[in-house]
């Protein structure tokens, strides 16, 4: 009973939204949703699903007008990949040195991922409620304001993980932590950090108990030019850092626009 009050308080300090969705969603409901978020929005859902690492945060970046992306590691160019937008500002494939992984729209949505192998994902819609079907494995996302989160049925209600949001409409600064367990405040968690430093950078960092990757995005326009990835190693209950990597990761970006269209009479 304790536990469960001091989660209660904990979800509603930090205003979480928490996993209250119905899990008795059909396949097959799939509708147009033209006046629903969830189509537009379910696109950097696909990113994240493809990109799991992410630390490319797509909400953030002003990608009207993009048409390739490009980006390049100068340490290790097999890394190198470059990400293909429409004319909607949504990413349609990730090109790779082995591969070209695509995704395909269906009414403004995501409808399924494409390889050199054929579909390996296929979604579908109800409501606010995103469904990723991939090798017979469903997965259930729900979207509370721009985020969404998974929420796939568990046995033990207990041993739920829960996702907390300092908010869900990717304002900055904007705090998501990651913890496997409610009731454990120490062990299996993470927290990402979204926000804006004095240069105007904007800066990401990853933080795994002791352990923190700092990420930092060098921005012209709306759009990042570099990204710095330092790893850094924690210390004390304020967790400052300690010490960090003598040499940071350094990726490039560049891009190609598309021409603007001309109105014609």
């Amino acid at each position: 009973m304790k536990k469960g009050l001091l989660l209660l308080l904990l979800l509603f300090t930090y205003r979480v939204y928490a996993q209250d969705v119905v899990y008795e969603v059909k396949i097959g409901t799939a509708s147009k949703y033209q006046k629903d978020p969830t189509p537009r929005l379910a696109m950097y859902l696909a990113f994240d699903l493809l990109f799991p690492d992410r630390y490319l945060p797509l909400q953030l970046f002003r990608l009207n007008g993009v048409k390739k992306m490009k980006i390049e590691n100068l340490a290790d160019p097999s890394k190198n990949f470059v990400l293909l937008f429409n004319r909607r500002g949504q990413w349609k494939a990730m090109q790779t040195v082995n591969d070209t992984l695509a995704v395909t729209y269906k009414n403004g949505a995501p409808d399924e991922f494409i390889n050199h192998s054929g579909s390996f994902n296929q979604f579908q819609y109800a409501g606010d409620t995103v469904i990723s079907v991939h090798n017979q494995k469903i997965d259930r996302y729900v979207r509370k304001g721009r985020i969404f989160h998974k929420v796939n049925k568990h046995a033990d209600k207990l041993s739920q993980p829960i996702t907390i949001y300092s908010n869900t409409n990717w304002d900055l600064p904007l705090t998501i932590h990651y913890k496997e367990h409610p009731d454990d405040d120490e062990m299996n968690m993470m927290t990402e950090n979204f926000f804006n430093d004095v240069k105007g950078n904007l800066i990401l960092d990853k933080t795994i108990h002791t352990n923190r990757s700092h990420l930092v995005f060098k921005m012209e326009n709306g759009l990042p030019v570099t990204l710095s990835t330092i790893k850094q190693q924690l210390s004390g209950p304020e967790k400052s850092v300690k010490e960090s990597g003598a040499k940071p990761e350094l990726l490039n970006f560049s891009y190609e626009y598309f021409e603007k269209e001309k109105k014609t009479k």
